[in-house]
């Protein structure tokens, strides 16, 4: 499936069929449970916005294939990542940031690179809509272990501490400045 071709990305809409949405592997129902049960209100509420993929194409039209939720947050890189530009920001404990808190793609439309496209969005929407405005000088995700070769593929890096790399699901991470 082709971006823009196949489907489009937009905010999450009150009026999205979220119960036809099918997370397959049993790890992946916190994520569909989110979309049923919190992701309209924490975005009507400005808590966290949801962007969701819509097929547009007969076979998959008005269809949600994959979402991703987006919020505030902040990252700790003490021992981890060194800030070189400006060099006095590593005396903070943490740095702002943007965390990619969920994201899914539909069991039936996976390998159709659906959660690429999502994360390419998220980071132009920080990158192009937030850092130039707001302070954030990452986005981050904290990555279920099955998913991190993915992301690693997507251009994250793994926050390097040993509590870190012994966290369930580990902190990573695009310096926005250097991608």
């Amino acid at each position: 499936m082709i971006f823009g071709e196949d489907y489009s990305i937009r905010p999450l809409a009150p009026s999205d069929p979220i119960a036809g949405f099918k997370a397959g592997d049993p790890a992946a129902q916190p994520l569909k449970s989110f979309l049923q049960n919190q992701a309209q209100e924490f975005h009507q509420h400005s808590i966290a916005k949801t962007y969701v993929a819509e097929g547009v194409t007969r076979d998959a039209a008005g269809k949600l294939l994959g979402f991703v939720t987006l919020i505030a947050s902040e990252i700790d890189i003490r021992g981890g990542y060194v800030v070189d530009d400006p060099a006095h920001a590593n005396r903070y404990a943490s740095l702002p940031a943007v965390k990619l808190a969920r994201l899914a793609v539909d069991s039936r439309f996976r390998g159709c690179r659906i959660g690429e496209a999502l994360v390419d969005f998220s980071l132009a929407v920080v990158a192009e809509n937030i850092a130039p405005h707001v302070g954030c000088r990452f986005l981050v995700t904290d990555a279920k272990q099955p998913a991190v070769d993915f992301y690693e593929k997507m251009g994250f890096t793994l926050l390097d501490t040993e509590d870190n790399r012994e966290r369930e699901n580990p902190v990573m991470f695009i310096d926005l400045l250097k991608c």
